[in-house]
């Protein structure tokens, strides 16, 4: 590295730095979040990374929810959403999951927020999709966790043939049909397993 400008020299060792840093917080907790977590915070409530609510409600924090004789496991191996109560399973959908890079977390988690006919801002571009037909949310959004990476949940999609792929950012993606029928099962405070 001696014989580098330093320009070049500085920007090298800010990469290895950055690369190491991210490689230690890896390794000391890979996805490992609690539902303690997933509580939104003044800080990192900030719904325009991955979705985006018009109506201004905010989630209420995970841990002050009521529990519920329901409970959904998502496995991202089957691509598969089961609905228990009570222990016993009582409904199996498809679903779609997230990409390289864009993996869905796996975790305890629990339901923070519901929402009839959402709105959407892309990720990448900002761009906001307004509810409709070509809203990729579909008609419903049932949020588990809100990071300062964005938020995370269920919601319906208005590409019903990549139902089975690994193609959302992160979210669980379901037939339009399923999410609305899933909607109906869960309540704030509802506990999702994500599980490999």
């Amino acid at each position: 590295m001696q014989g580098l400008h330093p320009l070049a020299r500085s920007f090298a060792l800010l990469c290895i730095g950055s690369a190491l840093a991210l490689s230690i917080l890896e390794w000391h907790d890979p996805l490992g979040w609690k539902v303690a977590d997933a509580r939104p915070t003044e800080e990192n409530n900030n719904l325009s990374t991955r979705i985006s609510i018009t109506k201004g409600r905010r989630p209420q924090p995970a841990q002050h929810l009521p529990q519920s004789d329901i409970q959904i496991v998502v496995r991202l191996n089957t691509r598969t959403v089961t609905v228990y109560r009570r222990g016993e399973s009582i409904k199996e959908y498809l679903i779609a999951i997230g990409q390289q890079e864009w993996e869905t977390p796996e975790g305890s988690f629990k339901v923070i927020q519901k929402d009839e006919y959402p709105i959407w801002q892309h990720p990448i571009t900002g761009e906001i999709v307004p509810a409709g037909k070509d809203n990729p949310l579909g008609s419903r959004w049932i949020g588990f966790l809100s990071s300062p990476d964005g938020e995370i949940g269920f919601h319906g999609t208005n590409e019903e043939s990549l139902i089975g792929e690994a193609i959302s950012h992160g979210c669980i993606r379901m037939l339009n049909e399923d999410i609305e029928d899933l909607y109906t099962y869960v309540e704030l405070g509802t506990i999702v397993m994500v599980k490999r």
